[in-house]
């Protein structure tokens, strides 16, 4: 029993040793682990083998510190090496998954802006500097309305006063609850019913940029969430991560064809940094198409988010 006990004593720490060599080399052998990981099992293996011979008295102390003491220093090292590419692993897809959240919510933004510049000037901005000159300093129109609406169906009378606006033709089925459209037009009329006599509903201009980036609440909730910095018009026609070095490409065309003519506009460009560490950066992203009008504000990373906004494009 004694004899077990100095044995245990003498080969504990090697056994120790070749034990965490065997492991690390299983798991380097059974998941993708970088060369340095799979270096460093192999170095502390051949240490726990110099162990077992100096323990047994088949190598010196000496050539065993040696030995020993180098592939300890060898090893540490490797397993620096991996902590630091974990490291910068983390680094890189932290910058791409924020650099992809950037460009997506930018795209969004130009979306935006398009639509309200296409509903005020029938046509796109066609480069940069009209987009952001709009965006910064034109104004949009909002219905203003005060007053509720009277929950509860037209009457046949008020449905036969609004037959001269084209909401509804004579003798038309009322089918559904009074709509604003409906409570405006009758509370400018001489049959203005009671409920209506403060109901109010205008036209007002209102700035484009505070009502839809820097004074919405929502919007800029949702950048700080995602720290995403603060809105800048002038940054929308930089690809993000590129130090306002590259732009978005955009292009605009006039789409005739036998019954009207309309206006196209597609924005593209790729992202500076890749999906996969190392790989080179080919992700296209982009909005719009100049050659398709159903796809008109319709980009590359819908299927992604599973809305009908954008779709991933490599």
């Amino acid at each position: 029993m004694q004899n077990l006990s100095l044995l245990l004593k003498k080969y504990s720490v090697p056994f120790l040793f070749s034990a965490l060599g065997m492991v690390l080399i299983i798991v380097s052998l059974t998941s993708k682990q970088p060369f340095e990981f799979v270096l460093a099992a192999v170095i502390i293996l051949i240490c726990s083998v110099f162990l077992f011979l100096s323990v047994s008295g088949k190598v010196s102390n000496s050539i065993t510190n040696i030995i020993g003491g180098s592939c300890l220093v060898i090893a540490g090292y490797a397993f620096y090496s991996v902590v630091s590419t974990v490291g910068q692993s983390i680094e890189h897809n932290a910058n791409y998954s924020l650099m992809k959240g950037l460009a997506i919510r930018n795209l969004k933004d130009i979306k935006k802006a398009q639509k309200e510049y296409n509903k005020k000037y029938n046509a796109y901005a066609s480069n940069w500097n009209e987009l952001i000159a709009f965006i910064e300093l034109d104004s949009v129109a909002r219905i203003e309305r005060k007053g509720s609406i009277p929950n509860r169906k037209i009457t046949e009378a008020e449905r036969d006063y609004l037959i001269q606006f084209g909401l509804y033709k004579k003798g038309d089925a009322i089918d559904n609850k009074m709509s604003p459209k409906e409570a405006y037009f009758l509370s400018k009329s001489d049959m203005c019913p009671d409920e209506l006599r403060t109901f109010k509903m205008d036209t007002i201009m209102v700035s484009f940029i505070e009502t839809q980036y820097t004074k919405n609440n929502a919007y800029l909730t949702e950048r700080k969430q995602n720290n995403y910095g603060d809105f800048s018009a002038k940054n929308l026609r930089y690809i993000p991560f590129t130090n306002n070095k590259s732009e978005w490409k955009i292009d605009t065309v006039m789409n005739v064809s036998a019954t009207d003519t309309v206006c196209l506009f597609r924005i593209e460009g790729v992202l500076p940094i890749s999906e996969n560490e190392g790989a080179k950066a080919d992700e296209i992203m982009c909005l719009g198409s100049v050659e398709n009008r159903d796809e008109q504000l319709t980009g590359s990373w819908e299927d992604d988010e599973l809305e009908p906004e954008l779709q991933l494009k490599k």
